[in-house]
């Protein structure tokens, strides 16, 4: 499960912006990996990605009374103080798209025209026009600029918007635009120590103005762990948008891995019931969130704040199920072990067999084909042991020849205009150390097991993934023939596969399954 999209904070100004697409934009960079120090020995190589810089539409922030209608967490952790991160998670957001909008080409912030201009009353309480009983936010005291911000902020009548244009003309709103739905208004209540700007009829303020309003917000109300965690939710608003749904907190009176590296493809579906036979046990969400945690305090900021988006479902859902994707560039910025690929392969000059494992990773780090630089889709390795003559030459090359080869990020460029590439996060050495999760083992009482997959279809389905991957080029060797049989394998030919026969023979047609080789083999004894 990834947590992603992980945010990078952009400093290209420059970006070259693909608008063309109707409802979203998008940037292009490359990250930079090594597989040795000595980059003679293996060259470097980069991975280009797509990074979504806008969507169509904004992500409401629906605040909410009806327990049953929620479906996030606000972690109990922060006590009943814990009320106020709706309110610090609309300010990052706000952040977040000044920011973007400073950085992003043909990009800008706008308050919406149909902002209503809420006056200050004598007491410094900026009044709201609509009768409901309003929720009152204090903000301590502070200019009247400062006042007026929050009280756009907090306006439901769609306030501040951070937007650019497709190809076409439509509206595109940055990843972090919201748009907040309260069954009540909000009436800020402050101590204005200053006249506002001449401006002062705009309400918008830059990207380090608005973080000092929210600095002093948190630092009247001594809140700044809720500072942190409001920012961890704010950062994970662009995965709402990919999920096509709202984030729903309560109304305010108020990437986790499951993967181990010693779980081979062929048992994971067995290991992760029994995970989530722990996890189903515990209903308190407080309790789950606590529980996230300590498995991995290094990610415990992000589950914070995918409790408080509502994204933790859906990463859970996909656990279940062991099909999540792989992002070794999130991987390699949080640290995290996501994937056996990021196992270093250790200096064996006189082996005589390899196991599958580092077969597949020194496929990926050698690339020697196409098909292999992209790694394999799921975190679980395949199990057992090839023997060095039955591999790729590649592969046979690398294994004997005495170093140690290990996937190491070493930073990403961003694709400007006008060809320009702007380097950020560039290393000399590869980054190739993982922070270990350092949580505690926690002893727990009797769970449910009821849900187990006696068929185990989930291993069934990692195991096929990962064999096609790894002998979907050369095929099987030889000595490996009952491998290819076996049910989870053989269900992957097409009826009209011609049957293998001899002793060391490569087929060669057209691919219509996935199995058939295509026109070399760089095997010397496979099928």
């Amino acid at each position: 499960m990834a947590l992603a999209p992980i945010v990078v904070i952009v400093t290209a100004r420059n970006l070259e912006i693909d608008n063309s697409s109707r409802n979203a934009a998008s940037a292009k960079w490359k990250s930079s990996w090594a597989a040795t120090n000595d980059l003679d020995h293996l060259p470097p190589f980069e991975h280009e990605a797509t990074f979504r810089v806008s969507w169509d539409k904004p992500t409401p922030v629906i605040l909410t009374s009806d327990s049953r209608r929620t479906t996030t967490t606000l972690p109990d952790i922060f006590g009943t103080e814990s009320s106020h991160i709706p309110v610090l998670l609309l300010a990052w957001a706000y952040i977040l798209s000044a920011r973007w909008a400073e950085l992003i080409p043909s990009s800008h912030l706008s308050q919406h025209p149909s902002q209503p201009t809420h006056q200050l009353n004598g007491n410094g309480l900026m009044t709201s026009p609509r009768n409901r009983n309003p929720i009152t936010v204090h903000v301590g005291e502070v200019d009247e600029d400062a006042a007026r911000w929050w009280n756009m902020l907090l306006s439901g009548e769609g306030c501040w918007e951070a937007t650019m244009r497709n190809s076409r003309g439509n509206i595109l709103y940055s990843p972090w635009s919201t748009r907040l739905v309260s069954e009540q208004p909000f009436l800020i209540s402050a101590k204005i120590k200053a006249i506002g700007s001449a401006s002062s009829h705009s309400s918008l303020a830059t990207s380090n103005t608005a973080h000092r309003y929210l600095s002093e917000y948190c630092h009247f109300h001594s809140i700044n762990d809720q500072k942190q965690a409001a920012l961890a939710a704010a950062l994970l608003i662009p995965v709402a948008k990919f999920d096509y749904r709202p984030i729903e907190l309560a109304m305010l009176n108020f990437p986790y891995i499951f993967f181990e590296p010693d779980v081979t493809s062929n048992i994971c579906g067995m290991w992760l019931p029994g995970s989530f036979a722990l996890l189903n046990s515990v209903q308190d969400p407080h309790i789950l969130l606590k529980t996230l945690m300590e498995r991995d305090p290094g990610l415990g900021g992000l589950w914070v704040g995918a409790f408080i988006t509502g994204a933790y479902s859906q990463c859970l859902q996909d656990g279940r199920a062991a099909w999540w994707k792989i992002d070794l560039n999130a991987a390699a910025w949080t640290e995290t072990y996501m994937s056996f690929m990021q196992t270093p392969v250790h200096a064996a000059p006189r082996a005589r067999r390899i196991s599958r494992a580092d077969e597949c990773r020194l496929l990926y780090l050698c690339r020697c084909l196409d098909h292999y630089s992209i790694p394999p889709l799921f975190p679980f390795a395949p199990f057992g042991s090839t023997a060095l003559a039955d591999t790729n030459l590649d592969v046979r090359e690398h294994a004997l020849c005495g170093r140690s080869h290990s996937l190491g990020y070493t930073g990403f460029t961003w694709l400007c205009q006008d060809g320009e590439m702007l380097e950020q996060g560039k290393r000399d050495m590869p980054l190739t150390t993982l922070r270990p999760k350092c949580g505690e083992v926690v002893d727990c009482g009797d769970v449910d097991h009821d849900d187990f997959d006696l068929e185990d279809e989930n291993s069934e389905m990692v195991t096929r993934n990962i064999f096609a991957w790894l002998c979907e080029q050369d095929g099987f060797p030889i000595a490996e023939r009952a491998i290819r049989e076996h049910e989870w394998i053989d269900n992957l030919e097409d009826d009209d596969d011609s049957l293998i026969e001899g002793e060391a023979r490569s087929t060669v047609g057209e691919r219509l399954g996935g199995w058939r080789l295509k026109t070399s083999t760089q095997r010397s004894y496979s099928l």
